[in-house]
C-alpha cells in the first residue's frame, strides 16, 4: 500500500481528482459562475461532503510527499533543493502573474475556457508548493535549505572566528598587550604631533608621517622575514632534517625567542633520534654476536648427537632421550639461524644479487617442498597462477626465503582440513601476490603488532616457532624493492606482495 500511495501516478491521480473536488465546491456554492448557463447549486450535504473528501485527497497527497520511485525514504527532488525563499519568490510571482490575468480575462469576460486554464495554473501553483513545503518538512530542511539559514551559519562562522581569535589572543596576552601598547602609542604620538604642527607647519607632519610609515614598513618586512624563517625551519623538521637549526641572526628578540625554542626542540628530537639508533645498533650487534657464540658449541652438540644415534643404542630411553636432544637441538639451532638473518635484514646487511628472475617457477619450487608437510598437517594447498610466466629483477635466494617464510607460517598456524590459497596476478607494471589461509586460533591482534619481531599469532605459543618469521620476510621484501601489505578480517589472515614486472 505505501508503494501505490508514494507513487508519482497515483499521486498525479489525487492531485487531479483534488481539482475536481475544489471546482466542483466552487462552482456548487458560489454564483460567481453564472455565465453562459453554467450556473448551478449542489445541496449543502454534498458540498460539505465534498469538501470533506477534498481534505482526505490532500492529506493523501501530503502523505506521499517527496516519495519519488515508489521508495520508503525521502529523497528531495531539484525543486525541494531550491532555497526556501527562491522558490517562494517564483511560485509567488508567478501566482499573482496568474491571478491578474485571471481577473482580468474575468473583467473582459473571455471564453470560459480561458477562464477556467487559468483557475487551473492558480492551483496548480498552489498544490506543487505544498508538495514541495510537505517534502522539505519531512526532510527537516525547510529552515535549513533556506538564504535565512545561510546567512545565520555565515553570522555564527563569523562570531565562532572571532571568539577564536579572542580566546588566542587571551592565551598569548603578552603579545596582545605589546601590540595594544604599540597601537595606542603610534596614536598619542601622531595626535601630539597634528596638534603641535596644525595650522602652522603642515609640510612637517607629512614628513614625519612618511618616515613613521616608512620604518613600519621596515619592521613588518623584519618580522615577516624572521617568521619565514621559522616557517623554514618547521618544514625541514617535519621532513625530517634532525640537524637543521634556525638563523637567528637579525631576528627581533620577540621572534628570536621563538627560533631558540625551536632550535632546541629540534636538538631534543636529534638527541632522541641518535639514541634510538644507537640502542638499535647495540642490540643488533648484540644479538648476532651471542648467536654466533652459541652456535659453536650448538654445531658440536649436533654433530655428537648425530655420531650417538649411529650407534646401536638398545636402551629404550636412552634412544628416546637422544631422538628429544636432537630435536630440540635442531630447533634452537633454527631459532639462532632466524635471530642472525632478522638481524641482517633489519640492517640491510645482506649481499643481493640482483637478476631476472620467473616468479612463477620460484612460487612452484617453494609449493613443491611444502606438500608433504602441508599433507601431515591435513592442509590442502591451492596454487593459482597465470598462464606465462612473470619475470622480476629479484635476488632468487631471497625471494625463495620469503616464500619459505610465508608458507612455513601457513603450515604452522592455518586450520586443518582448510586451504592455503596462493596465487599471482600481473596488473600493468605490477604483479601481486597473495597469501590466504584460515587461522587456527582466534587472531585477536592488528596487523602492526603481528610483524614485529618475536610477535607470534599463537598467543599461547603452543606452535613451533621464534615469532621472527613475518618480519624477516617484509624486510627482505623491502631490501628487493617491494611491498609486503598484512589484512586479518576475522580468522582469514591475508599476505600480499607487490613487486615491479619487467
Amino acid at each position: 500500500m505505501k508503494k501505490v500511495i508514494n507513487n508519482e501516478v497515483f499521486r498525479g491521480v489525487l492531485v487531479a481528482l483534488l481539482g475536481v473536488d475544489i471546482f466542483l465546491v466552487i462552482c456548487g456554492g458560489s454564483s460567481r459562475f453564472d455565465w453562459w448557463g453554467l450556473y448551478f447549486t449542489l445541496p449543502p450535504v454534498i458540498n460539505l461532503g465534498l469538501i470533506v473528501a477534498g481534505i482526505g485527497v490532500f492529506a493523501l497527497i501530503m502523505r506521499s510527499s517527496g516519495h519519488y520511485g515508489g521508495l520508503e525514504e525521502i529523497k528531495p527532488n531539484f525543486f525541494d533543493k531550491i532555497p526556501l525563499e527562491i522558490y517562494l519568490f517564483v511560485m509567488l510571482s508567478v501566482r499573482l502573474t496568474a491571478f491578474s490575468l485571471f481577473d482580468t480575462l474575468y473583467y473582459w469576460k473571455y471564453g470560459i475556457e480561458v477562464v477556467f486554464l487559468s483557475l487551473a495554473i492558480l492551483y496548480l501553483l498552489f498544490i506543487v508548493t505544498a508538495i514541495s513545503l510537505a517534502a522539505r518538512c519531512k526532510d527537516h530542511s525547510l529552515f535549513s535549505n533556506s538564504l535565512t539559514a545561510m546567512a545565520v551559519s555565515l553570522v555564527r562562522k563569523f562570531i565562532a572566528g572571532v571568539k577564536e581569535n579572542i580566546i588566542s589572543y587571551a592565551r598569548h596576552k603578552d603579545i596582545f598587550l605589546k601590540l595594544v601598547l604599540l597601537a595606542v602609542a603610534y596614536g598619542l604620538a601622531d595626535f601630539v604631533l597634528m596638534v603641535i604642527c596644525f595650522p602652522y607647519s603642515i609640510e612637517f607632519y607629512i614628513i614625519v608621517k612618511f618616515l613613521l610609515f616608512v620604518a613600519a614598513v621596515v619592521m613588518g618586512i623584519k618580522y615577516s622575514m624572521a617568521y619565514r624563517k621559522i616557517q623554514q625551519g618547521i618544514e625541514k623538521i617535519a621532513r625530517g632534517d634532525t640537524g637543521y637549526q634556525v638563523d637567528m641572526a637579525g631576528m627581533p628578540p620577540s621572534v628570536a625567542v621563538q627560533a631558540n625554542m625551536l632550535n632546541n626542540i629540534n636538538i631534543a628530537v636529534s638527541n632522541a633520534v641518535s639514541k634510538q639508533l644507537k640502542s638499535e645498533k647495540l642490540k643488533t650487534e648484540l644479538i648476532t654476536n651471542v648467536s654466533h657464540d652459541i652456535k659453536t658449541p650448538l654445531t658440536s652438540i649436533i654433530n655428537y648427537i648425530d655420531l650417538m644415534q649411529k650407534e646401536k643404542i638398545t636402551t629404550q630411553p636412552l634412544k628416546e632421550y637422544t631422538e628429544v636432544l636432537q630435536r630440540q637441538s635442531r630447533r634452537l639451532k633454527k631459532l639462532i639461524d632466524d635471530l642472525v638473518e632478522a638481524s641482517k635484514a633489519s640492517t640491510g646487511n645482506i649481499t643481493v644479487h640482483l637478476a631476472s628472475t620467473g616468479l612463477c617457477l620460484r612460487l612452484n619450487q617453494s609449493v613443491g617442498e611444502f606438500e608433504d608437510k602441508a599433507r601431515r598437517q591435513n592442509l590442502e594447498i591451492d596454487l593459482s597462477l597465470p598462464r606465462d610466466e612473470i619475470y622480476i629483477l629479484s635476488d632468487g635466494r631471497l625471494l625463495w626465503r620469503i616464500f619459505d617464510n610465508l608458507l612455513s607460517n601457513a603450515c604452522k598456524y592455518s586450520m586443518p582440513g582448510t586451504r592455503i590459497y596462493i596465487s599471482a596476478e600481473k596488473t600493468g607494471q605490477k604483479v601481486v601476490i597473495t597469501f590466504k589461509n584460515i587461522s587456527r586460533t582466534r587472531l585477536n591482534i592488528s596487523p602492526d603488532e603481528l610483524m614485529e619481531r618475536f610477535v607470534r599469532g599463537d598467543s599461547s605459543r603452543n606452535t613451533e616457532g621464534s615469532g621472527l618469521g613475518l618480519s624477516i620476510a617484509q624486510s627482505l621484501t623491502q631490501i628487493l624493492q617491494g611491498k609486503m601489505m598484512l589484512h586479518i578480517d576475522g580468522d582469514m589472515f591475508k599476505v600480499t606482495l607487490v613487486f615491479d614486472v619487467i
